[in-house]
């Protein structure tokens, strides 16, 4: 190894732990977050939404602080997949995170002029970002995880629940809002997949940093 190998992978492993933790929040926040966001719905549970956004907020800090980690870890392995998935799922993470800060204004906003919601959510910029979030998210996650699932360094499982956890999470989510409220099991479930499959490769590169030095032939899986 080289003579910044131990910073490396220190660095590594602090990525690492910072998607362990996220993959949990990722789960609590959307166990917290109410089925359905109507004014009546959101003062009723002010609380509980507030508290899912922190966790949300956090979550979304921590995954940008761990992807670049993750991928560092894999890159040789992935190629221009594993790029391409990991550009899509970090864009996404941030526009989730940018856009989840209405979720601290409505309170306010139902509390003191609920019809502005339903205006802001039909907004046009307000529906461009949401929808550019979406579809970063969902392809970015897919790509980066089933790239993952080609790596010998990598729980190829943690990939298959990144692929499929990311648009059921974020689909539940929104089908949840529009459809019936007993899709958010979905969300829930899919929240469940994605923050096991980033919770588990953030373990394993947490506790295993330097495989992004071995060999692309050498399975360093447990």
């Amino acid at each position: 190894m080289t003579d910044d190998a131990g910073p490396s992978v220190g660095l590594l492993s602090w990525c690492g732990a910072a998607l362990a933790a996220a993959g949990v929040l990722i789960v609590v926040a959307t166990l917290l977050h109410p089925s359905v966001e109507t004014p009546a719905t959101i003062i009723a549970s002010e609380v509980g939404l507030v508290a899912a956004h922190v966790a949300y907020t956090v979550a979304w800090l921590l995954v940008l602080l761990g992807l670049p980690g993750l991928f560092a870890s894999v890159r040789r392995e992935t190629g221009r997949l594993g790029l391409v998935g990991f550009v899509g799922a970090f864009a996404g993470s941030y526009l989730l995170a940018v856009s989840g800060n209405f979720g601290f204004l409505a309170p306010v906003l139902a509390k003191e002029s609920p019809a502005v919601i339903d205006v802001i959510s039909q907004y046009l910029p307000v529906v461009g970002l949401n929808g550019l979030a979406a579809v970063g998210f969902m392809v970015g996650y897919v790509l980066l995880g089933i790239a993952i699932t080609k790596t010998t360094t990598m729980p190829r499982l943690s990939g298959v629940m990144m692929a499929v956890g990311a648009p059921a999470h974020l689909l539940g989510f929104g089908l949840a809002q529009f459809v019936s409220p007993a899709i958010w099991l979905i969300a829930i479930l899919g929240s469940v997949s994605l923050g096991a499959g980033l919770a588990w490769a953030g373990h394993r590169l947490w506790r295993t940093p330097a495989t992004s030095d071995q060999p692309p032939g050498k399975d360093t899986r447990a």
